[in-house]
């Protein structure tokens, strides 16, 4: 079912960041829902989403989280198909997510358990995203988001298989999503991927992965890989397994 996106003004969420301690409570428990039709937290994006599918967001917690968050970055990512980058980048639209349509999901994944003096932390962390490195990595709602985003511009004949090699261990998550000169350069982040799914060994251990990426980083200096063709550069990423191995 679609709904419209809403995202908060300037001045609530101003308000909202510097109440964070006083609100210690609502985050507990029932969350901002009785302010979800204030105006400064109902403005229209002017798009819609799937809110039945983002309501589907698995809560659970479980020792192995990469299971969880593969299954609900497919969910945000199908969800919220129609963010762009450009607005994917923009704070206002993932606090009223995290405080409102996914708060229950948001608190499950990051709040329960936490000591008190942990809380605030965790908080700003997760519910706010003030820098697009927050947002890319630790927001409950946006890091999902980009998981699908990723994969999706880097393989989207096969978004699915893709996402599940970017998020096989954090390790490699953070290797792959948080190095943004890659991943916004398709080609080469395309061909990595083709070699992750190839060859067992980049992905067998973490150590092979970082090994790995080490090499791409080491030789890919200077290499305009858009002036290259997809052979060559699948050339280059095989050259760079080569070289981590030894």
């Amino acid at each position: 079912m679609a709904a419209q996106l809403k995202y908060l003004s300037d001045r609530a969420l101003a308000h909202l960041r510097g109440e964070i301690r006083n609100n210690a409570a609502r985050y507990q428990t029932d969350g901002f829902r009785d302010l979800a039709d204030d105006p400064g937290w109902d403005v229209g994006l002017g798009i819609e989403y799937d809110d039945e599918r983002l309501a589907r967001l698995d809560m659970s917690t479980p020792r192995m989280i990469a299971p969880i968050d593969l299954a609900n970055s497919k969910i945000v990512g199908k969800s919220l198909d129609r963010l762009t980058p450009t607005l994917a980048n923009e704070e206002r639209i993932w606090v009223r997510l995290s405080h409102v349509e996914a708060f229950d999901y948001a608190r499950a994944r990051w709040l329960i358990p936490a000591n008190d003096g942990d809380l605030p932390d965790l908080i700003e962390k997760h519910f706010f995203a003030s820098t697009q490195t927050g947002i890319r990595d630790d927001h409950a709602l946006s890091r999902l988001w980009w998981n699908y985003e990723v994969a999706k511009t880097c393989a989207p004949d096969n978004i699915d298989s893709a996402l599940e090699l970017i998020l096989k261990t954090a390790d490699i998550r953070s290797n792959f999503v948080e190095r943004i000169w890659m991943t916004s350069r398709r080609s080469i982040a395309s061909a990595v991927l083709k070699a992750m799914q190839s060859d067992p060994w980049i992905t067998d251990v973490e150590q092979n992965f970082r090994e790995f990426m080490k090499s791409v980083n080491k030789l890919g200096g200077g290499i305009v890989f858009e002036a290259l063709t997809e052979s060559e550069i699948d050339a280059f990423v095989q050259e760079c397994a080569s070289h981590a191995r030894q």
